[in-house]
C-alpha cells in the first residue's frame, strides 16, 4: 500500500472520530503515551507581580523547571503503558470495532511490561545514537511496533514484543520511515502555530501508523 493510500484510509478511520481522537491524543501527548508525534503545547511564560524584577525572574525560572520535572517524570513512569492503552484505541478505531476515551487507560495492570518496552526502546535506541545518529533511526524504526504488537498478544514479555518487531519491520523500515516523512510539511506548519496544530496532526499520524501495522502483519502471514 502506497504512503498516499495508508494516509487515505487513516482519514476514512478518523471520520466521525475526529473529537475523540483528538482528546485521547491530546492526554496521550500531555502524559507521555503518544505513539508518534509532537507536543502541542506552547512555551508559556508566568508573570508574577512581585516588587523585585531579579525575584520575579528567579520565582518564574523555579515553577517553570518544576513543572516540566514533574511532568516529565510522569510521562517517563505513565507513557509505556498509556502506549499500549492507545495502541488499543487506534486498533479498534481502524477495525471499526467503536474506540472509546478509556481504552487509554484499559492496560494498567500490565503497568510493569508497558513500562518495561518503552524503557527497552529508548534504552536500545539510545545505545544505537552513541555510534551514529542513522543507526538510531533505524533502530527506533526497528521498535516502532512494538506498543500494538504486546496490545494484541498480551502474554509477550517486553524483550519479547520487540525482538518480533524487528522480525515484522524486517524489510519495511524504509516504508516506516517515508510515511513519517510526508508529514513533515505539516509538522512545519504545526510548528509556525505554536504547535498547537499538532492537536489534529497527531491523531492523524497515529492513525496512519495503525494502518501501516495492520497492512504489514497482513503482509508478513500473505508471505508465510
Amino acid at each position: 500500500m502506497e504512503t498516499s493510500m495508508i494516509r487515505q484510509k487513516a482519514r476514512e478511520n478518523l471520520t466521525n472520530n475526529w473529537g475523540l481522537s483528538i482528546g485521547v491524543a491530546a492526554v496521550a501527548c500531555l502524559l507521555g503515551g503518544l505513539m508518534v508525534g509532537a507536543s502541542f503545547i506552547p512555551e508559556v511564560r508566568y508573570s508574577w507581580n512581585l516588587r523585585y524584577p531579579e525575584w520575579n525572574r528567579l520565582f518564574e525560572g523555579f515553577r517553570i523547571s518544576f513543572g516540566q520535572s514533574v511532568l516529565g517524570f510522569a510521562s517517563f513512569i505513565l507513557g509505556g503503558v498509556l502506549q499500549l492503552g492507545y495502541a488499543r484505541f487506534l486498533l479498534k478505531q481502524h477495525d471499526g470495532r467503536s474506540p472509546e476515551f478509556n481504552d487509554l487507560f484499559s492496560q494498567f495492570d500490565r503497568f510493569g511490561a508497558g513500562f518495561a518496552q518503552a524503557f527497552l526502546r529508548s534504552l536500545y535506541t539510545f545505545l544505537w545514537m552513541l555510534l551514529l545518529i542513522v543507526p538510531g533511526i533505524i533502530a527506533s524504526l526497528s521498535y516502532a511496533m512494538t506498543p500494538f504488537i504486546m496490545e494484541e498478544n498480551p502474554g509477550l514479555t517486553a524483550s519479547e514484543a520487540i525482538s518480533r518487531s524487528k522480525q515484522l519491520m524486517d524489510g519495511h523500515k524504509m516504508d516506516l520511515f517515508i510515511l513519517r516523512l510526508t508529514f513533515l510539511g505539516w509538522d512545519i506548519l504545526c510548528i509556525l502555530t505554536l504547535n498547537l496544530g499538532h492537536i489534529a496532526l497527531n491523531p492523524y499520524k497515529n492513525a496512519a501508523e495503525a494502518v501501516f501495522y495492520r497492512q504489514i502483519t497482513a503482509q508478513k502471514r500473505y508471505e508465510i
